[in-house]
């Protein structure tokens, strides 16, 4: 490729990344808590401790899990705190809707039987956690392969980050193997790798909610550079290993690419990082409350009350 056909073309590129990256980092996602009386006290805290969002463009909305319905405007995911006794009326209902659903237990064994058909059952996880120390990074991982809002997802909760990251990584780690297999003109494949991982880059900044401005230009040149020094690996080991191209150039392209997501995450989650700013630039505090759920600082009194959207 020219070098005018880089400077123009893929320039445009990748200011088209940067504007996907902010509108997926920029939208509303909401999340209904459906909890039954009898579920573990500890895992109910657990959830609300996780679902502090730090940005204004999500809605948690906590309701009673008997009676609870998914309303005209369906949630993006719903997270039931179950037992094994739980009424599961509502559970069905929000699947049947089409909104996918988190049965958080203790133990497998405790999540409730379904009557559910096949489309809407495979909507329905069951994230046990025998602690509540386990419980973000089980949760974490169901909601960022259960919602197509990932971006918005991370972004809004932190504990989601690094699920939502690593899966954003290893995506591209895949796609860039297959585009470095392929290698059907030689030296087309680093421009569509790289541009793939300037993409990553800019994905991975939106997830932990930082501006896309010209400040994320560091990453972007790190990412070019990176490439350029993968290829050169690359080129070494097939000057040495004759015979294997094709596997080489895969491995070198899933490695390089992994390793360029590690240290983008590193990078982000490094001491002594930015916070991440909500979208006046301004630095976003942890929100205090949940929608429908008592502050932090009040008198734990308990968790449910009614959100008006679960009825």
């Amino acid at each position: 490729m020219s070098g005018k056909g880089w400077s123009v073309g893929r320039v445009a590129e990748v200011a088209g990344f940067a504007r996907a990256a902010t509108r997926g980092r920029d939208e509303r996602i909401s999340a209904h808590v459906l909890v039954d009386p009898e579920a573990p006290r500890q895992l109910v805290l657990a959830v609300r401790e996780a679902l502090m969002p730090v940005r204004p463009t999500s809605e948690v909305v906590v309701c009673p899990l008997e009676g609870a319905v998914p309303g005209a405007e369906l949630p993006d995911v719903a997270i039931a705190l179950v037992t094994s006794r739980s009424d599961t009326v509502a559970i069905c209902a929000y699947a049947r809707a089409g909104v996918p659903v988190a049965l958080v237990v203790e133990g497998a064994l405790e999540a409730p039987a379904l009557s559910l058909e096949e489309g809407p059952a495979a909507l329905v996880g069951v994230v046990a956690a025998s602690s509540p120390e386990a419980l973000p990074d089980k949760l974490a991982a169901w909601l960022a392969a259960s919602t197509d809002k990932e971006l918005a997802l991370a972004a809004n909760f932190p504990f989601c980050r690094r699920a939502v990251v690593d899966r954003l990584v290893a995506r591209c780690a895949v796609e860039n193997a297959v585009v470095g297999a392929i290698h059907l003109i030689p030296g087309s494949d680093l421009p569509v790798m790289t541009a793939k991982q300037v993409k990553l880059a800019l994905d991975v900044a939106a997830a932990y909610g930082r501006p896309i401005e010209p400040s994320r230009a560091a990453e972007v040149l790190g990412v070019v550079g990176a490439g350029l020094g993968w290829r050169a690996v690359a080129r070494a080991l097939l000057g040495a290993v004759p015979g294997l191209g094709t596997v080489l150039r895969a491995g070198v392209a899933y490695a390089g690419t992994m390793m360029t997501g590690s240290a983008l995450r590193l990078r982000f989650e490094a001491p002594g990082a930015p916070a991440s700013p909500d979208v006046d630039g301004r630095v976003a505090p942890a929100a205090p409350v949940l929608a429908g759920a008592p502050r932090a600082d009040a008198p734990d009194d308990g968790y449910v009350t009614v959100g008006g959207g679960c009825r």
